[in-house]
């Protein structure tokens, strides 16, 4: 199966978390996507949202972006 990935290490907010959004609404349940974020208050903003939503995120920080593990959950 091909990864899910959305690269938004290219992006900043407002766009960032619109696209996150569109992203991540396209998911079934228990399937998973990967975000790629560099901009931190983007991460913020797109962590929050995913937050109220109720999606399982795993985050792993390395120097120069953040990868988002995102589980949308039945």
């Amino acid at each position: 199966m091909k990864p899910n990935i959305l690269d938004l290490r290219e992006e900043r907010c407002p766009m960032a978390l619109l696209l996150a959004k569109r992203h991540i609404a396209k998911l079934s349940n228990n399937e998973v996507a990967i975000l790629y974020i560099a901009d931190p208050s983007s991460k913020r903003d797109i962590e929050r949202f995913l937050q109220s939503k109720s999606y399982k995120i795993e985050c792993e920080d390395n120097s120069e972006f953040c990868s988002m593990q995102v589980k949308k959950e039945a």
